[in-house]
């Protein structure tokens, strides 16, 4: 009985170039860097050179500006299931691929897992009813404890928050905010270049405060609080020193302003806020290259249209704004280079539904439901693969 199968056939010359690719260290990672993540995942287990090549920081910096990529979804994690490893993915693109990762949580041996905050695709939490704290990259499903925290008597509570951008630096900082009583905090940071925590400054005002020492956002080398629309700070982490931050102006008096979304997207800093309960309509800032460049107003966007297909049944639908609506995300593919530039849309989350409005024309359509959308905590995460 003949096979159907042709036969292999393997020449001097072949064997001889698959050798030559195989020693030439310069070669093999120029073909690499070109790869996809999950592809160099399973590459490391070819051989241990292979595995050390790829797990190299140098290698890893070097893709991450070779290919830098955009967050191909949002991740939402329910506030009623805060210990559990679900969540919600909302994809950003058509014809999406398998959610990235099954869970948020690391294999951290008989300890329950809260995450914290997310900053470039890492993932900072600590262990439920335990003082551990761990960075956890989901993509690699590797974690590093953080060293003890040293509590001083008295503390009153602790905040923490992750700093780190893969194409400044393979390195990674965590932000300790240590409140001492109503008007003093002192600020310790961990790198894992240096691998323990240091003194890094000490405050003592009470506008510093009042500010949401949980809530900051890092863009630009540097971490910012907001407390609603009263201050805003920021920890310049190369200079070490904390600098205040004028807050957008509005274009049309200061009304009652609400501030929907305060974050960082593909490397930009927004504001994204509503006018007053009366309005239906979006505010979009952008914060120029540098902190000193201050805000600009970037767009407009009015949500009548949105509003008017998902009312809010107990308040109505001029309320359906401040109350229903929260934003999730604002996405502008011309500020990050992409060679098919689709119009800037904001994606809003409302009873469930994930929502997209283009920020020019005003067209919207649902994305998809989210199982756990109503419950979805209003700080999602950007998730990059």
């Amino acid at each position: 009985m003949h096979s159907s199968k042709a036969p292999k056939i393997t020449t001097p010359f072949s064997s001889a170039a698959a050798k030559s690719l195989a020693d030439d260290d310069d070669l093999l990672l120029e073909i690499l860097l070109r790869l996809p993540i999950r592809s160099l995942i399973r590459f490391k287990s070819v051989s241990k050179r292979w595995h050390s090549l790829i797990s190299d920081p140098t290698f890893c910096h070097r893709r991450m500006t070779f290919q830098p990529s955009t967050p191909s979804g949002i991740l939402c994690r329910p506030h009623s299931r805060r210990f559990s490893p679900g969540f919600d993915f909302v994809y950003l693109h058509p014809n999406p691929p398998r959610v990235p990762l099954e869970s948020l949580e690391p294999s951290v041996p008989k300890r329950r897992f809260v995450i914290l905050k997310s900053c470039n695709g890492l993932l900072l939490g600590r262990s439920y009813r335990k003082n551990d704290y761990y960075v956890y990259n989901p993509t690699t499903k590797q974690y590093k404890k953080l060293p003890k925290l040293q509590m001083n008597k008295n503390s009153t509570s602790i905040y923490l928050n992750l700093a780190y951008d893969p194409l400044r630096s393979s390195n990674y900082k965590v932000v300790c905010v240590r409140v001492l009583d109503s008007t003093n905090f002192e600020i310790k940071i961990y790198s894992s270049d240096s691998g323990f925590w240091r003194p890094c400054c000490e405050g003592s005002s009470k506008a510093l405060f009042i500010l949401g020492f949980s809530c900051g956002v890092y863009w630009n080398g540097a971490l910012y609080w907001l407390r609603y629309l009263e201050n805003c700070i920021c920890l310049d982490l190369c200079e070490e020193k904390l600098h205040r931050l004028a807050i957008p102006r509005a274009s049309d008096g200061w009304g009652d302003r609400t501030i929907k979304y305060f974050g960082n997207w593909c490397g930009r800093l927004y504001w994204i806020e509503g006018v007053d309960s009366e309005s239906t309509e979006l505010i979009v800032y952008e914060m120029g290259d540098d902190r000193g460049c201050g805000w600009s107003l970037k767009y407009r966007v009015d949500l009548q249209r949105v509003c008017n297909l998902f009312p809010d049944p107990s308040s109505g639908v001029r309320a359906a704004l401040n109350s229903k609506f929260s934003v999730l995300a604002i996405v502008d593919q011309s500020e990050v280079g992409e060679e098919e530039e689709e119009e800037p849309y904001i994606v809003l989350l409302s009873g469930g539904n994930a929502i997209r409005v283009n920020v020019m024309s005003g067209r919207f359509e649902r994305m998809q439901y989210l199982n756990n959308g109503r419950n979805c905590q209003h700080s999602p995460r950007g998730w990059t693969n």
